[in-house]
């Protein structure tokens, strides 16, 4: 019966789709990451939603958008990806997430988070631990640092006042590493974070897009990416009952043939 084989395909391809799963580590080899000298290093797998990517340096101290800073400013790639539980957020940058304020030097910012894309930015996934906050906290957020340049043109920098949602996680790297991208002796530094996507309440799924945005304090460089909208997503419940209809496809062809 030729049905057999075409149901045999479908239930191993829906058995067999890609579901979102990340080990948070910082290490970002499970997005598809690669350190070979080329360009081609800062792809991730076909399974992440969107990503933004600017490696524009070369270690020289030049400007970037908008201020100067040269490597140790600079914003080098944003990835998201999502599944009906979690948020995932990976991030590339030339500047250490050790860097302190004072002296000049600027701190790491925080994950921006905006549904609508009106530019409000309700949410906030804390990197670091900074002014009191829990570090991996999503915040709703009723007021951002601003940065060197506004936010309006740079986008918020870290979370200043919010009210604490839940917890997801983040993690980063402390040691620069090289070899990754054209540039091959700039040092990159990486974060990885998870957020449960019920701390967003009904923005989530609400066919809403929304914006992802990272800067560090003085916002000299930074990088935003536009996701599909979260309710593009199919439910568990709905990839499950695949197999059931082509089983019930199936029997209906045989009552036909018979």
């Amino acid at each position: 019966m030729r049905s057999l084989p075409l149901l045999a395909a479908a239930l191993a391809m829906s058995s067999s789709m890609p579901a979102a799963a990340y080990t948070i580590d910082a290490n970002l080899d499970d997005w598809g990451l690669q350190r070979n000298g080329n360009a081609a290093d800062w792809s991730p797998h076909e399974q992440a939603k969107a990503w933004a990517v600017e490696d524009q340096t070369g270690g020289r101290n030049v400007y970037l958008t908008p201020g100067y800073g040269g490597q140790a400013y600079d914003v080098e790639a944003l990835y998201v990806d999502y599944d009906t539980s979690y948020l995932y957020l990976a991030l590339v940058t030339g500047h250490s997430p050790l860097t302190s304020n004072n002296g000049g030097n600027y701190a790491a910012g925080d994950f921006a988070i905006d549904f609508g894309r009106d530019g409000s930015y309700e949410f906030g996934l804390e990197t670091t631990g900074s002014n009191g906050k829990s570090k991996g906290g999503l915040y709703a957020v009723s007021t951002w640092g601003a940065g060197l340049w506004g936010a309006a043109n740079e986008g918020p920098t870290s979370i200043l006042n919010g009210t604490l949602l839940g917890m997801g996680t983040v993690e980063f790297s402390t040691t620069g590493v090289a070899n990754m991208g054209v540039y091959k002796n700039d040092r990159h530094y990486f974060y990885e974070a998870r957020i449960p996507v019920a701390l967003f309440g009904l923005n989530w799924g609400s066919g809403d897009a929304f914006d992802v945005h990272w800067t560090m304090n003085c916002a000299n460089d930074s990088l935003v990416v536009d996701p599909v909208p979260a309710a593009h997503i199919p439910e568990p419940g709905t990839l499950a009952l695949l197999p059931l209809g082509l089983l019930g496809m199936l029997g209906w062809v045989r009552r036909r043939r018979a």
